[in-house]
């Protein structure tokens, strides 16, 4: 019988509240029971972790990321998304949906089928959710680091068995003005699929027909849509709008210090409440890795930590950015979750218990799994990522068990 572990002499972010001074009782897969030392009693028996006035956070849920440390999604292969979950509880994600490209059908049915058989194994580290599938139905407009060779239009002799066969599918990000996207959007939302907006040059008029067909989020706010434009003389407003307006639709941040300045993820938050926006990284294979050239979805990319002076970041040496090779876009992140934590609190000026919200709880209640993850209370599972007062990651667990220690 395995020991119940005890976490000690931390402040417990559940994220509704603080518990200073507080324990959290693990038994086996889930919580059960947390709250100030003095209303807890340890067994003897238990594991005692002290955290030494830590942070004890659920842990980070990423609903977007193509990769990390080596490891790449859309490969089809067991070996990438094991790297993958190995790595990222080191930001501490203790869970993630693994996202595909634009790309060969042929490629993203494999990619998929290898989510769904690696999913119901038992992995080093975070857990896998499901299947995030990006593309490839986007406006070649606001195709963004998308690969255009790849880029179509939805069919349902295309993708009707693909959602028939891998149900691992939980979210589908496309672009609702293209032809047969609302009929894709209504068979999303029977089937309780999370339907995006993404890479998207939709007017106003064009979301609320989305919305109308089942689409309740947008992909990475600001990256890859229509903002407003003139037509005919008349101004339009376009998906940044319409998402800031809309209480209909959510949306998710990439706040890793480069897709978005301060100003407007403030923006975002004023307008959306941390209620409505989540954080992802929207992370590559070289998320972890440090600087250099790598690929993305057959696109050459370069990592470097060069900021321009006009942004309201400084440039700090490591916060490192990828792009395409002509510098012309940003090509996903490199960016792990407790970075983007950290920025929320560091940059735009969040309360802890807000940033946290935003990796937590809000991510999982996108993804319609609250009862499960997201928060810390008795009965949920015993996801939990300590971190230090710097917002840097010294205890990780998944399921109830250590995945990563710090040092």
């Amino acid at each position: 019988m395995k020991k119940m572990i005890a976490l000690k002499n931390g402040t417990i972010l559940t994220p509704l509240r603080k518990i200073y001074n507080g324990v959290v009782l693990v038994k086996g897969e889930t919580i059960k029971t947390l709250g100030p030392a003095d209303q807890v009693t340890i067994p003897p028996d238990a594991e005692v972790i002290d955290v030494r006035g830590a942070y004890i956070s659920p842990g980070f849920i990423d609903l977007h990321l193509h990769g990390a440390w080596g490891g790449d999604a859309t490969t089809g292969l067991e070996e990438d998304l094991r790297k993958m979950s190995e790595g990222l509880v080191r930001g501490g994600t203790t869970a993630f949906l693994p996202t595909t490209l634009s790309g060969p059908l042929t490629q993203i049915t494999k990619a998929t089928a290898c989510i769904q058989e690696t999913m119901a194994k038992k992995l080093p580290g975070a857990k896998i959710l499901g299947a995030h599938l990006e593309g490839p139905y986007f406006s070649m407009e606001q195709k963004g680091a998308q690969n255009p060779k790849y880029i179509i239009n939805p069919q349902p002799e295309d993708y009707l068995p693909l959602l028939e066969k891998y149900p691992c599918i939980k979210r589908v990000s496309a672009a609702p003005e293209l032809p047969g996207a609302l009929e894709l959007g209504q068979e999303l939302k029977r089937r309780g699929i999370v339907a995006a907006i993404a890479h998207s040059n939709a007017t106003y008029q064009e979301v609320l027909q989305a919305i109308e067909n089942g689409y309740t989020h947008v992909t990475h706010m600001y990256s890859g849509m229509s903002g407003v434009r003139r037509i005919q003389a008349y101004r339009v407003s376009g998906v940044v709008e319409a998402t800031l307006l809309l209480d209909e639709l959510t949306t998710e941040m990439i706040g890793d210090g480069h897709h978005l300045p301060p100003s407007l993820m403030r923006l975002i938050i004023k307008n959306k409440g941390v209620d409505g926006v989540c954080l992802v990284s929207d992370a590559m294979a070289a998320a972890g890795l440090g600087p250099g050239t790598y690929d993305l979805g057959g696109l050459e990319v370069v990592v470097e930590s060069a900021i321009p002076a006009v942004f309201e970041i400084p440039n700090e040496g490591r916060n490192y950015v990828a792009k395409l090779a002509d510098r012309s876009a940003f090509a996903a992140s490199v960016a792990t979750m407790d970075q983007l934590v950290r920025n929320m609190v560091k940059y735009v000026g969040l309360d802890i218990l807000d940033a946290v919200k935003l990796a937590t709880l809000t991510p999982a209640r996108f993804q319609h799994l609250e009862q499960e993850i997201g928060i810390l209370a008795a009965g949920k599972k015993a996801d939990i990522t300590v971190f230090d007062q710097e917002i840097v990651p010294q205890l990780t667990l998944v399921n109830g068990e250590i995945k990563y220690r710090a040092g």
